[in-house]
């Protein structure tokens, strides 16, 4: 190799192992990912921090204007094969429902049973329903401050559906009972109209429950079988979706929700086996001072 060659080689060597001093040692580079995303945080953060506050201002709302209704509540419940995941057959039932809160602040559900007599006049009795889910109403307080240290909020983007720019924020309730009938024992996304900052619509699954149904499944597959079947019971998940369709004076309200309850199959896959639909349907709206009892007696509207 000539002298001159021999230069240039040694000087490469030098200037490739010299030590980058703009760059300190396990720092990453300008434009890797994580410095991009450092580099966005503080306004994302910012922005979501009034968004949160925005919605909490409109819980608050809901609760001074919203509370005391009542709607004609259509429940089915409808049962599959796990293996087919054919349609096994449902019930229908038909309530007079309302949602009120009482004189000690608790938000309560009451019901009352409406059944057809044989001249199809209505007739009513107390109902003893109560579903293993929070009241669908109650979702219109997941952003309150009173429920501050119960969830975890994370956002999650827009998206455009009928026409409705919706803002996505991922939610985790941190209740230590996972599902149930208050809201915290839940997780899920829930879409918010971006322009009226209204709920429109909610999925959400008890806390934890993926963890707990890989944990179910190993053991319902290690469990002693006869003939095929384990002896163990087949382990079940829970999906809940409300849906916010009812507009007036500028808030949203429920329109239906639907539970499902999942079985594991024989191929692995976990499927529908049963499915109760709860639609709401003829708003009706009184002061809260007004009782359940008074306001659904005498009945009106033909209900009887």
């Amino acid at each position: 190799m000539r002298p001159s060659a021999k230069l240039v080689l040694a000087a490469l060597v030098v200037l490739l192992a010299a030590p980058r001093a703009a760059r300190p040692q396990g720092t990453p580079a300008p434009d890797s990912p994580s410095v991009r995303e450092t580099a966005r945080r503080p306004h994302e953060e910012t922005s979501f921090l009034q968004l949160r506050a925005a919605l909490a201002d409109r819980a608050d709302t809901y609760k001074r204007e919203a509370l005391g209704f009542t709607v004609r509540e259509t429940v089915i419940e409808a049962k599959y094969d796990v293996e087919t995941a054919s349609h096994k057959g449902s019930k229908t039932y038909t309530y007079d429902y309302l949602f009120e809160e009482r004189p000690d602040g608790a938000l309560r559900e009451y019901r009352q049973l409406l059944e057809k007599t044989r001249d199809g006049e209505w007739k009513r009795r107390k109902a003893e329903f109560e579903p293993p889910i929070p009241p669908a109403y109650l979702w219109a307080a997941l952003f309150s401050r009173d429920n501050e240290g119960r969830f975890n909020f994370r956002p999650a983007g827009q998206v455009v559906r009928a026409y409705r720019l919706l803002t996505l924020i991922d939610f985790i309730g941190i209740a230590p009972n996972p599902g149930g009938n208050s809201i915290d024992g839940w997780s899920g996304q829930v879409a918010v109209d971006a322009r009226s900052l209204n709920l429109w619509a909610i999925r959400a699954e008890p806390t934890g429950q993926d963890v707990r149904l890989e944990v179910q499944i190993m053991k319902y597959n290690k469990a002693f079988a006869i003939a095929g079947v384990p002896l163990a019971s087949r382990p079940h998940g829970w999906q809940l979706d409300v849906t916010f369709g009812f507009e007036r004076e500028g808030l949203s309200y429920p329109t239906q929700q639907v539970l499902s309850m999942t079985s594991l199959a024989r191929d692995q896959e976990m499927r529908v086996q049963q499915k109760t639909s709860f639609k709401y349907e003829d708003y009706r709206f009184f002061v809260p001072e007004v009782s359940a009892e008074e306001f659904l007696s005498p009945p009106s509207d033909g209900r009887n």
